[in-house]
């Protein structure tokens, strides 16, 4: 029973990473992204916000699958879990496929860092 509780926490949190849910980007995976990459940019120049905010987004997107996989695996299984190479290289060529339309917004200008959009206020 402990599996499957565990195991249903971490496919939900998965879930909500994962870019199978429609509402996931604007909710969650954008503004993880966004803020990460906002603050990295205090490290880094500003000309690394679209591939940090890339990244990240990229990130999200893998380990929600990850999570949605493991979480699935635990609660059908129980004990210990097991993922496969083959199945992370399917999730990160799927997610670098899922992020072409956030990359053309990112080089479009339509994602700033957060900086830009207060400094831009200020005037």
């Amino acid at each position: 029973m402990k599996n499957r509780v565990e195991g249903g926490v971490i496919a939900f949190i998965g879930y909500i990473l994962s870019p199978l849910s429609w509402w996931n980007d604007v909710f969650v995976n954008i503004p993880i992204s966004y803020i990460l990459s906002s603050l990295t940019i205090l490290l880094l120049p500003r000309d690394y916000f679209p591939i940090l905010f890339i990244i990240y987004y990229n990130f999200t997107n893998v380990l929600g699958f990850i999570l949605m996989h493991l979480g699935t695996e635990r609660a059908i299984k129980g004990g210990g879990i097991n993922l496969s190479k083959k199945t992370v290289v399917k999730y990160v060529v799927v997610s670098v496929f899922y992020t072409a339309l956030v990359y053309i917004l990112s080089i479009l200008g339509f994602l700033e860092p957060i900086q830009e959009i207060v400094s831009t206020l200020n005037y």
